[in-house]
């Protein structure tokens, strides 16, 4: 086992039961660093609505996912079947920001047609991306890769409109296994971002690959080879650079590959985050962040099944130490 996993899981056992809170260096023990945090929503799917979730869980930015090709064509829709300007997610959306709340736009995802495959070129593209952000008012685009894509398109779309919009960009991956980390396809677009000056954040998928021992330790694992991969694509920032870029996405509850991450896996994956001061945490899915289903044997969308309170993954995640 490589020694910066073991490292970094001491660093997790001190934040956990030694320190009230991660800090950063140079600032007070009781400073506890914020990472940011957003939980998954489906748009497309029945989910708490946002304002309400943000009245009675720490979450205070949602993600919204996945706009999509709207039958076949180059224009962004919900699960690309409901247009980005459907009223109904816009009045959530709405009442969300007079909470105080924000949203970032997803692509991509699981299924469906993807934009960034249906898009001809990186206008087209950037156009449908500017779409779904103008209309949702998002300050945050989520690109969710999870099939083959044209690089040099997205990454052209994606640093025309980061420049112009000044948005942040994240790029949510998935992870072939705790030792490979990311697929060389997944390392040639970040590559390509990275030539053409694009900020973005890593947000690796710690979720639905296989174990072969303990869950807890193949997502820090994991973790730490994405970080590894992050560090030879930008180079100038080092290991802590690397951190910054990091982002970790875990499904919360019962994975589609069977495997369960608990809420004691969750307070151990932000106390990683924490201590190392990575750049996004996020979980899917809000639907799913209840205990309506305890020991269900399938991986649902309307609950993670296993016990727990509602909110309970969100709570952990944003870093809540005491319950509600």
């Amino acid at each position: 086992m490589r020694t910066a996993a073991k490292l970094s899981r001491l660093v997790i056992a001190v934040c956990l039961f030694v320190l009230p809170a991660c800090t950063r260096p140079g600032t007070p023990h009781d400073a506890a660093v914020e990472v940011p945090f957003a939980p998954y929503v489906d748009v497309t799917y029945p989910h708490p609505e946002l304002a309400t979730a943000a009245e009675h869980s720490p979450a205070r930015r949602f993600v919204l996912s996945f706009a999509l090709a709207n039958q076949g064509r180059c224009e962004p829709a919900w699960g690309g079947v409901l247009p980005v300007d459907n009223p109904t997610p816009l009045a959530e959306i709405r009442a969300l920001r007079n909470a105080g709340g924000s949203v970032t736009v997803a692509t991509g995802g699981a299924l469906g047609s993807y934009l960034e495959n249906v898009c001809a070129t990186a206008d087209e593209l950037a156009g449908a991306y500017r779409k779904a952000l103008t209309v949702t008012g998002a300050d945050e685009l989520d690109v969710d890769v999870e099939t083959r894509i044209p690089v040099d398109r997205v990454a052209d779309a994606l640093s025309a409109v980061r420049t112009e919009q000044g948005i942040g960009v994240r790029i949510t991956v998935v992870v072939q296994s705790a030792e490979r980390g990311l697929a060389p396809a997944t390392v040639s677009l970040l590559s390509a971002l990275a030539e053409r000056g694009t900020e973005v954040t890593v947000n690796a998928m710690i979720m639905n690959f296989a174990v072969g021992g303990s869950w807890r330790e193949s997502l820090i694992d994991a973790a730490e080879t994405v970080t590894n991969q992050i560090s030879e694509v930008w180079p100038e920032g080092g290991r802590p650079g690397a951190y910054r870029r990091l982002g970790l996405t875990l499904m919360a509850g019962r994975n589609d590959t069977g495997v369960i991450t608990t809420l004691d896996d969750a307070r151990a994956v932000t106390a990683y985050a924490r201590a190392h001061q990575i750049g996004f945490l996020g979980f899917w899915s809000l639907a799913r962040d209840n205990g309506g289903c305890p020991s269900s044997p399938t991986a649902r969308n309307d609950c993670s099944g296993i016990g727990q309170d509602a909110y309970a993954f969100t709570r952990s995640l944003a870093g809540e130490t005491t319950p509600r």
